[in-house]
């Protein structure tokens, strides 16, 4: 299983077509999940716009997560993203809440997060060896 970061998210609505190689290949696998935590941050900016405009963006983000396994974020993803934000900060690389969606992803035993982010991800891929699918 593959676990979108809040990057997929945000280009489906700024910008669809760098999306839609990856989203084709998604399709053609068995299960693709995101974290409830990335549903959060990919909703949060729709609520700072005017409401017709922010309703299209909720919309659009539900749709797609609605065809996704949410996976929840729970006291044992808190304390596996605590290790992985805490053990880069220790080597100076800030990560910020990726670490917990690697944490959610890890813990659900996702193979992959599929993301944007490589220098986050590229971090994180090397203190744990989750894989990163980028785009």
């Amino acid at each position: 299983m593959k676990c979108l970061d809040t990057t997929y998210f945000v280009d489906l609505i700024r910008k669809p077509s760098a999306i839609r190689d990856i989203t084709m290949r998604l399709d053609e696998e068995d299960r693709c999940a995101t974290t409830v935590f990335n549903v959060y941050e990919a909703l949060f900016g729709s609520y700072a716009v005017d409401d017709e405009k922010g309703e299209k963006i909720r919309e659009k983000i539900s749709k797609a997560a609605s065809r996704l396994e949410v996976l929840e974020f729970r006291y044992v993803d808190a304390l596996k993203a605590a290790e992985i934000g805490g053990a880069l900060l220790k080597k100076k690389k800030r990560v910020g809440a990726d670490a917990i969606t690697a944490a959610i992803a890890i813990n659900n035993g996702c193979e992959a997060v599929v993301t944007r982010n490589k220098k986050h991800f590229g971090w994180i891929k090397d203190l744990t060896g989750l894989e990163v699918e980028t785009y």
